[in-house]
């Protein structure tokens, strides 16, 4: 018979059984729907004395260093430090990503700033949550990933939200600013899902590196627009330059690495629920710290965007024999 002092000892030489970590699981969960939630909001204190070019050129540059940096603690902290056993990056994975990080993700970062400047932070998130119904349509004519009648619901009903969004501006007969910066956010939505659909296509690197190279190219391709478009903004308030130091710390490098950190130890299901979240903490902040107007029309969008990304990717489940 173990006495108690065996019974320790056996403890303490054969490790414990992991736990479930579902308070480990959401507690990380809501640190994404925090920080891709305050995104908009941070955008639009960015551009309060920043021109939109120089926001995206400068929040994809600290992005770019801060994952950097990410990239040299992972690579000293490898098992297997040798080279022959570091992944290799071809041709292939520099041209792959860098499309992708201008056309995919500079890009839509310029369009939400310039939308930033006349357009809520909690509308641009509602745009932007519409993005899963996008790239719906997008796998389904690249990718042969065909729509079944319930993911076609899902779909028509987020973009029955986007209209409904849209409809009061519209009636105003098409003039509004307002209606301008929704359509950028949407436009920005729409290369969203683009690149989306065409990570899911490149060459297989791990995350960190695709995303280095991604925001690394936007990068350049951001501070050559920035300097041949606007002058450098020498009278930048602090508020401004810390929004953008913070933009490419948080979402664009940090969040980056927690989703793909939280996809591989919960699954994909389950970090979805930052798709229906994130536009509610951003309605949230907008409204109550940005002073921003809460409109049926957008109730109503939100609403509609979200229950349609429900219906299109929640699956039901089977049946137990």
């Amino acid at each position: 018979m173990e006495t108690a002092e065996q019974a320790a000892a056996s403890r303490l030489k054969t490790p414990a059984k992991a736990p479930s970590g579902a308070a480990l699981n959401w507690t990380l969960l809501f640190i994404l729907v925090l920080i891709w939630g305050s995104t908009f909001a941070g955008i639009r204190i960015a551009v309060e004395t920043i021109s939109p070019v120089w926001v995206v050129a400068g929040r994809l540059t600290s992005g770019t260093i801060f994952l950097g940096v990410m990239l040299l603690i992972q690579r000293s902290l490898e098992k297997r430090p040798r080279a022959d056993a570091r992944e290799k990056v071809t041709a292939a994975h520099i041209y792959t990503f860098s499309i992708i990080g201008i056309c995919f993700t500079a890009i839509p970062f310029i369009l939400y700033a310039i939308a930033a400047k006349t357009t809520g932070s909690a509308v641009m998130a509602i745009c932007n949550g519409a993005t899963p119904s996008v790239t719906a349509i997008a796998a389904h004519v690249v990718l042969k990933d065909r729509l079944s009648p319930r993911r076609a619901i899902g779909v028509s009903m987020g973009f029955l939200g986007l209209a409904v969004l849209v409809s009061p501006e519209a009636q105003k007969g098409f003039a509004g600013s307002s209606l301008f910066g929704i359509i950028l956010a949407i436009v920005g939505a729409a290369l969203y899902s683009g690149g989306n659909v065409g990570t899911r296509m490149a060459p297989k690197l791990s995350p960190i590196y695709s995303s280095f190279l991604m925001i690394g190219a936007g990068a350049i391709a951001a501070l050559i627009a920035a300097a041949l478009l606007e002058p450098f903004p020498e009278t930048a308030g602090v508020k401004s330059i810390t929004a953008v130091i913070l933009l490419g710390l948080l979402p664009t490098a940090f969040a980056m690495a927690l989703y793909v950190w939280l996809i591989q130890r919960s699954g994909a299901v389950f970090v979805s629920f930052t798709t229906y979240l994130s536009p509610l903490w951003a309605t949230f902040l907008g409204v109550t710290f940005l002073s921003e107007p809460l409109h049926w029309s957008m109730i109503g969008a939100l609403a509609l965007i979200l229950a349609g990304v429900a219906v299109a990717n929640v699956r039901p489940r089977q049946r137990s024999a």
